[in-house]
Formats: C-alpha cells, sequence, structure tokens
C-alpha cells in the first residue's frame, strides 16, 4: 500500500477530532440534535483550520444510517462513501476550476434529483470566492430556496471577496487559527502513534513555523521526519525550513541600544552569506520586538503562554534596556523597511539603512519628558524668569551665538542703534518690550504655532509713526521664521495683538541678525508689578497652571505626533 502523509493519515473524522474551533463545533452538535438544519453554510478562516473536515462530518452527521446523529459511525455505507470521497450525494466542488456560469446552471440543475441513497444531498464548495460575479448570480436563487433535501457548504479563506447577498443567505461561522498549545499537544499523539522521537524543541519550532494550521504542521512534521531519519531535532527544523536563531535577533536589538551601526551592518553580512531571506529576516525581527512590547508593558501573561520561563526572563531582561518609545520607533522603521523590501530587487539595502538609521538615533524621549519640556518652555512664554546667561558666548541647546564686530553694527540704520550692546532700549521700544510677554501669551492662545516662532525672537527697534514700525530680531539661521511671520494671514493677528496693548497701528518687519542685543533677556521678564492689564494676568493665571493644550499645538506646528509610552 502506498504512503499516506500525515495530514490525510490524521485528518478528523468526528467533531470531537476538531481542535480549537469548540463554538463551531457546539453549534453544529445542538443544530443535528434539534433537527433544525440549515440550508446553506459558510465556513470562512485561514488554511488548514479544519474548514473543509468539518463539512465533510456534518456531510457524515445528517446521511449517517444512524442520523442525522452528532456523533457519525463511520462504518454504514454513507459514511465510507463519504470518508473516501465516492459518496454520489456529498459533492466536493473546487471553486476555482467550476466558477463559471454554465458549471454553476449544471449544479443548479443537478441540485434538483433526489438523493441516490441518502436522506440528504450535501453540495461543499470549496474557495467560493473564486466564483464569478455571473456565477454567484446564479446560484443566488437556488441558495435561497434550494430543493429540501439539499444542503450546501461554502468554504473560503477570503470570506471579503464573497458577495453580501451570498453570505447574508448562509449561516457563517469563523474558523480561527489553532493556539500554539493545541498544535503541539497534537504533533505530540502524532509523533507517538508514528513511532518518532522529537524533541520538545522541535515540536515547538514546527509548531511556529505553521502559523496556526494544523494541516501545515502535519506536512513539516512529515518532512522533517524523513530529514532527520526518525529523530529530530529543534536544530534540524531550523536548518530544513531556513527559520531563524533568536540569538540574531538580540544581536540586532543589543547593536541598535549601543548605537552601534558596524555591529548591525555585521550581521546583516553574516545573515547574507548563510543564504538567509532578508525579508523572512525582517519579519522576524518584528515578531521579536513584539515580544519585547509585551515584556515591556509588563503584559506577558496574555503574551508568552507558550513559552519557556527562562525564553521569557531572558525577552524581560532585554526589554528592561529600553523604552517602550524607543521598541515603538523601532518597530515602526523596520516595518517600514520590510514593506520596501517586498518591492525592490536588493532587500539588502533598505534593512541596512534603516538598521544604521535606528543605531544612529539618539534615545527617544518619553512623553512625560516632552510634557516637563513644554511647561518648561509655557512658563518662559507665560513671562518665567529667563535662564542664567553664561559669561562668554558658547553653545545655547545646541545653537553657537556669534558676536556682531563693530564694523557689522555701524551697518545697522539709525532706528536701530539701541541695539549696540551695553545701550539701554529707548523709551519707545522699552515699552514695546513691556507688553511682550503678555503679547506672547495672547498669540499663544490665538495660535500657539505662532507664539512658538516669535518667543526665539526679540523687539529690536520701534520707530512711532502711522502705523509705527517694529522690528523683530532673529538670529541667523531662522530665516524660515521670518519667512512664515511676515506671510500675510501670520502678520495680521500679530499686528493686531500689539495694537491692542499697545493703543496705537503697529507693522511688523521680521528681520535676522548676527548676534542678540543687549536688552533681549529683557523681552522675556515679566511685565512690572501693578500693571494690571488682562493680557498680564492672562500670564501670571498660565504660569501657574500650564495648558496641556500647547502639547498638541507645538506638535501641529513641527508636523509630529505622538508615540505611545507611560505618559500617553
Amino acid at each position: 500500500m502506498s504512503y499516506l502523509v500525515l495530514a490525510r493519515k490524521y485528518r478528523p473524522g468526528t467533531f470531537s477530532e476538531i481542535l480549537g474551533q469548540e463554538a463551531i463545533v457546539t453549534t453544529l452538535t445542538n443544530a443535528i440534535r434539534a433537527k433544525r438544519i440549515g440550508q446553506a453554510y459558510l465556513f470562512s478562516g485561514p488554511r488548514g483550520t479544519g474548514k473543509t473536515s468539518t463539512a465533510r462530518i456534518f456531510a457524515k452527521a445528517l446521511n449517517c444510517e444512524k442520523g442525522p446523529t452528532p456523533t457519525p459511525c463511520l462504518k454504514c455505507r454513507q459514511c465510507s462513501e463519504i470518508t473516501e470521497g465516492r459518496s454520489l450525494d456529498v459533492l466536493e466542488i473546487d471553486g476555482a476550476s467550476n466558477r463559471g456560469i454554465d458549471q454553476i446552471r449544471s449544479l443548479r440543475e443537478l441540485a434538483k434529483y433526489n438523493p441516490a441513497g441518502s436522506t440528504h444531498k450535501v453540495y461543499i464548495i470549496d474557495e467560493v470566492h473564486q466564483i464569478t460575479p455571473e456565477g454567484f448570480n446564479a446560484l443566488l436563487k437556488t441558495l435561497e430556496e434550494p430543493p429540501a433535501h439539499v444542503v450546501f457548504i461554502l468554504a473560503t479563506t477570503a470570506p471579503h471577496r464573497v458577495p453580501a447577498t451570498i453570505v447574508s443567505r448562509c449561516q457563517r461561522f469563523e474558523f480561527r487559527r489553532l493556539a500554539l498549545r493545541i498544535i503541539v499537544e497534537k504533533l505530540k499523539g502524532v509523533a507517538a502513534e508514528e513511532k518518532l522521537k522529537i524533541s520538545e524543541g522541535a515540536l515547538t519550532a514546527v509548531a511556529q513555523a505553521a502559523a496556526g494550521s494544523l494541516r501545515d504542521a502535519e506536512s513539516i512534521l512529515d518532512q522533517v521526519a524523513a530529514y532527520a531519519a526518525g529523530n529530530v531535532k529543534a536544530e534540524d527544523v531550523r536548518t530544513l525550513l531556513g527559520t531563524l536563531e533568536e540569538e540574531l535577533f538580540v544581536e540586532a536589538a543589543e547593536a541598535i541600544r549601543a548605537r552601534d551601526p558596524v555591529r548591525a551592518l555585521k550581521l546583516i553580512a553574516g545573515c547574507v552569506e548563510d543564504g538567509v531571506d532578508l525579508v523572512q529576516w525582517g519579519i522576524g525581527m518584528l515578531g521579536f520586538l513584539r515580544h519585547l512590547l509585551v515584556a515591556r508593558i509588563g503584559a506577558g501573561e496574555v503574551g508568552f503562554e507558550e513559552m519557556e520561563p527562562e525564553t521569557v526572563k531572558r525577552l524581560q531582561e532585554l526589554a528592561g534596556k529600553f523604552s517602550i518609545e524607543e521598541l515603538t520607533a523601532i518597530a515602526q522603521a523596520l516595518a517600514g523597511a520590510v514593506e520596501t523590501m517586498r518591492r525592490v530587487g536588493e532587500p539588502r539595502v533598505p534593512l541596512e539603512v534603516a538598521l544604521i538609521r535606528l543605531a544612529r538615533t539618539g534615545p527617544v524621549a518619553s512623553v512625560v519628558e516632552l510634557v516637563d519640556r513644554l511647561e518648561s518652555m509655557e512658563k518662559r512664554l507665560g513671562g518665567g524668569a529667563p535662564p542664567a546667561a553664561p559669561d562668554h558666548p558658547g553653545p545655547v541647546e545646541g545653537r553657537a551665538v556669534r558676536a556682531s564686530t563693530s564694523s557689522a553694527r555701524a551697518e545697522e540704520p539709525a532706528a536701530a542703534q539701541g541695539e549696540a550692546a551695553g545701550d539701554a532700549p529707548a523709551p519707545e521700544l522699552a515699552r514695546v518690550l513691556a507688553v511682550w510677554p503678555a503679547f506672547l501669551e495672547e498669540m499663544r492662545q490665538r495660535k500657539a504655532a505662532t507664539a512658538a516662532y516669535l518667543s526665539e525672537g526679540y523687539p529690536v527697534s520701534f520707530q512711532p509713526g502711522d502705523p509705527a514700525q517694529l522690528v523683530v530680531g532673529f538670529l541667523k539661521g531662522r530665516e524660515f521664521h521670518c519667512e512664515a511671520l511676515g506671510q500675510t494671514a501670520t502678520r495680521q493677528p500679530i499686528e493686531q495683538a500689539l495694537a491692542g496693548l499697545l493703543g496705537q497701528k503697529v507693522s511688523c518687519q521680521f528681520q535676522t541678525r548676527d548676534a542678540l542685543p543687549a536688552h533681549a533677556a529683557a523681552a522675556q521678564e515679566p511685565p512690572p508689578e501693578g500693571a494690571g492689564s488682562p493680557a498680564a494676568d492672562a500670564v501670571a493665571q498660565r504660569a501657574a497652571k500650564p495648558d496641556p493644550s500647547y502639547l498638541s499645538s507645538v506638535l501641529e506646528m513641527f508636523e509630529g505626533r505622538l508615540l505611545p509610552g507611560e505618559g500617553a
């Protein structure tokens, strides 16, 4: 007798042998007991989860000589014929090769005839989504009002491609992927029956490679049993299937954490030498990052049910070296790289670019840190004390302040002579400086993005007139700020706010400067006590109680977004 592959040899024959689909089994068996047999059923779900096997068992349950019964005998003529696939009353049709209108019309005509020797005529249409729209239309009426002796069972892995008019006429059952532990237990039983020696690690590796499909798991077991000559180890499964060891993912994560792009590139080079599929490597790394995220947030009880305690402990130790924001950023960058790798001819390049970028990027700030920084900025915008000035010019938050030369100051117009270092601002300019914090607060309430730009500039000259001319200076390198603020739609609200505070019309200009004027720090000082203006009161309120909405405004300005984390 020819060899029968494990997937066929151990195919379920009764409802009790169907694994991982308890709700479906319970519903069907109760319906048979109560004789509430539907006219059409739709079985949908991933491959290898038991759709066609369940359909065959359901057909046996309806046509068994002792039936309809939820426990077919498997010995009578009807059960034997259905099991062997030669029953005239249970027809299995491939939707891919019988998809046209002519085939469906033929099926519809045959359905009118009574069963040859059974109580029900059962049509099992596999991969039903392959039928053409015209074929579905031809099937529609028969599916809705079939003869009393006919039952349709439609099976598909793509239910979204089945027309809603068909789905609405069926009882739908959604088959789920099998849990890892269920597959492992089943494989243990198969290995025992076949007298096959296989380690626990190999069983787990086979079950993981099957991705929830029992049929795939049995086929893989058949393959590795032949490769290992009856004694299967985890290394045999990895060698045969080309699956990757977890140490490679650990090494990649360590390279990113250590900010060592060379180490990451050497890892990829080694994978290429060993013939590793880099797309599959990227997908595997994404799964590993998922494990790290689950460990980092402390949800191991819902993510590591199938893992050994030692593996879980190692994952938790590695996850503790990263923040949630870092793991999320790494996963997002790698997911984008994998998507690109699928489309290009040389997947190595996008993967290496992503790893270099990740390894060179500094730690990602958490949301809590970001909020603290924004609150500090908000206090300064609201009139808080300015930071202490350094004794000599130097880098401030990564930006170098260049001292202006006397020749450059000599070229400034007479209206801006008050900018010279050591000179007190003119009385007219001092009036602007006095209301500047209140003006920034008012602008922040109107539009925080505009206020954030203005907070980096300083009033450098003010010429009375109708309207008065105000020049706001920015350090060199802030040309974009000047351009953005100089646009009419942005400049008009600024001029309106200043006019309200100063009691006169104001026209604003925004210019860059080589150095800050001596009175620059004064622009951040709070207004004098007793000023009594509503804007000044608002400043005090904002300083006392920062508004978290400022965070969203700044994100809008920089077209950014928050990464989920502890502070979210």
